[in-house]
């Protein structure tokens, strides 16, 4: 059974008693992992995706994308999606939805709605790991991101508050994102580069 990861309804509102642990089960606006994009998109539209390579090993491709006639966004403001580029059927390794705050206190109100779905949903909570950190994109130190870790079978969640300083031209977002495990170790080798 999957399980819609829905930021504006409170990200993950189970309908069984048990508890998941395999990434698998998790969807982000209909997509899951190992779901190919094919199924959603024309090759034409994943090839004009916006891509982030320029400061990865390309081991991954980290693509944006926007609502489109046949592919509606329902419950955030952006989204992306990581697979290997050389992969034919591409295949989804992770996701990622974004929703930009009005105020600093609406994306407190939904970071923290988020973590305690979170906690009321998984036994493995209990093992979740949170830290805050400077973002290294502002280099005035300024911007802060609260990051809540959470490991399942073969995957992993993250829930993210950015609070953009007024150094930096960005919106202040919460955002949920699942991927394989195999995504968080190039993610956390600063996408391949150590």
């Amino acid at each position: 059974m999957r399980i819609l990861l829905s930021v504006l309804i409170l990200v993950l509102s189970f309908q069984f008693s048990t508890k998941a642990d395999d990434i698998r089960d998790f969807e982000i606006e209909g997509l899951s992992i190992g779901d190919s994009l094919l199924d959603f998109f024309d090759k034409n539209q994943i090839d004009n995706f916006l891509n982030y390579d320029e400061s990865t090993d390309l081991k991954f491709r980290i693509s944006e994308f926007s609502e489109t006639d046949d592919f509606k966004i329902n419950n955030y403001d952006a989204m992306q999606v990581y697979y290997k580029p050389n992969d034919k059927k591409y295949l989804i390794s992770g996701i990622r939805g974004a929703l930009f705050c009005k105020s600093k206190s609406e994306c407190i109100n939904q970071h923290s709605k988020i973590i305690n779905d979170l906690k009321n949903s998984f036994s493995a909570f209990k093992n979740s790991r949170s830290e805050k950190i400077k973002h290294p994109d502002d280099i005035s130190g300024k911007s802060t991101v609260e990051l809540l870790f959470l490991n399942l079978n073969k995957g992993y969640i993250t829930v993210r508050y950015t609070d953009w300083s007024n150094k930096v031209d960005f919106s202040d977002n919460v955002d949920v994102e699942i991927g394989t495990t195999e995504l968080e170790k190039w993610v956390r080798s600063n996408y391949g580069n150590n």
